[in-house]
This record gives C-alpha cells, sequence and structure tokens, in this order.
C-alpha cells in the first residue's frame, strides 16, 4: 500500500477513528502513526473533526423496550444466540459506521466550516518520545493550526513563542505565542507566511508574558522542529 499518497492515508485516519479499519490493517495503521507524522496529523484531524459533530447529536433515550430487549439477549444462551443470529446482523456494525463516516464526510464541511485542509508542518517537544505541539498550516501558509498534545501548567511568568528560522540563515520570525492546552488557529501576515514557507525548522523558546519583547528571541531555545 502507497503510504507515500496523502489521499490514502486520509482515507485509512476516516476509516480507523470510525472503527471500520479492523483486524491487521487497524494494527498496520497505529504502527505507521508511530513513525509518521502526516499519518499522526490525519488521525488528529479525523478525532476533531467527529469529536465535534458527537457534540451537536441530542441525545436520545432509548424506549423501555429497547432495555427489556439487552437485557433478554444477555441472559439467553450464547450458544443458543450464535445459531440463531440473523446474518444481517452481524453485518449491521459496519454498515452504520460506513453510514457515520458517509455523513461525517458529507457534514462535515457544512457543520465544521472553522476546520480546513491543513498541511503537516512539524511536531515540537523535548525528544521524539515527548511531543509537546502539533504545528499544522493551510495549504497557502496564510492559517496555522497548533494543537497541544501535552498540556502544561500555567505559569503566568512565562510563555512559549514559536519561531520560523529561515534556511538561509536570515533572522528568525515570530509565528506567535503556543497555547498551552488545546488547539488554536491563527492568520498569518504577508511576511510571516513567506518565512514559514521558506523555512527550514521551526524553534521555541521561553519569554516574559506577552512574547518577545524584541522582535527575537530573548530566552532559552527549548525546542527545534524540522520541516
Amino acid at each position: 500500500m502507497n503510504y507515500a499518497r496523502g489521499d490514502m492515508i486520509e482515507m485509512l485516519a476516516a476509516e480507523y477513528v470510525v472503527g471500520t479499519l479492523r483486524g491487521p490493517a487497524r494494527r498496520r495503521f497505529e504502527r505507521l502513526c508511530t513513525v509518521s507524522a502526516a499519518a499522526t496529523a490525519a488521525r488528529g484531524r479525523w478525532e476533531d473533526r467527529l469529536s465535534a459533530l458527537a457534540l451537536q447529536l441530542t441525545p436520545v433515550e432509548p424506549r423501555a423496550e429497547v432495555w427489556r430487549n439487552i437485557r433478554a439477549s444477555l441472559a439467553a444462551d450464547p450458544r443458543a444466540r450464535i445459531g440463531e443470529r440473523p446474518r444481517m446482523t452481524r453485518w449491521l456494525p459496519l454498515a452504520v459506521a460506513a453510514v457515520l463516516l458517509g455523513i461525517a464526510v458529507w457534514l462535515g464541511p457544512r457543520l465544521l466550516p472553522q476546520i480546513e485542509p491543513t498541511v503537516m508542518v512539524t511536531v515540537l517537544g523535548a525528544d521524539p518520545a515527548h511531543a509537546q505541539w502539533r504545528v499544522e498550516r493551510s495549504a497557502d501558509a496564510h492559517r496555522l493550526r497548533l494543537v497541544t498534545i501535552a498540556a502544561l501548567a500555567a505559569n503566568p511568568d512565562k510563555t512559549y513563542e514559536l519561531w520560523a528560522l529561515p534556511r538561509d540563515g536570515t533572522p528568525p520570525v515570530s509565528l506567535g505565542l503556543l497555547p498551552r492546552q488545546g488547539d488554536t488557529a491563527r492568520a498569518l501576515s504577508e511576511r510571516q507566511a513567506a518565512a514559514l514557507l521558506a523555512a527550514g525548522k521551526l524553534a521555541v523558546s521561553i519569554e516574559p508574558p506577552g512574547g518577545s519583547p524584541t522582535g527575537a528571541p530573548t530566552g532559552p531555545v527549548v525546542m527545534v522542529g524540522v520541516i
């Protein structure tokens, strides 16, 4: 399977999150996520989409008859249930999952206009085993999405600022402050977008509240991620 294709990774991530990717295929995708930042980002996008869709669903209380049928099914002889279960019910979970996936793909852009296609930039952390932030951008680099992988404790005395490090050695350009939890999206100026596209690496420095007062890193650089 060609995992280099973005559409293939996107399809696998969607099936993984919905639950239709099973058995060896599911385990292969989980292994892929441990070595591929693109697969991890795709999985994160689909988790965000479906969790947001779930929040818009109104809970429905099952009828008393449904609970009675469930209790009766659990109390029945499991050997008898296996032999008597209609063939169609074996496919019902897959059919439901496929319907949910179709709804998510069709309704997602309509219900969630703020979620736009993004390009994986890098994952930032103290080391590969301790990822802190995932950085994504829009195709034209004018929007940046920052996802906190591990929440940080509040500290009023310092902030974390993100910098684009151009390949030509010119001074770093600030891309703004990093969130301590959750995720955030922001618009980039023309200068910031150009710097991001020209960058070979992103760096994180510790700065005073509100960010660097000079337009350049003033505190220690604690993380560097290769684009």
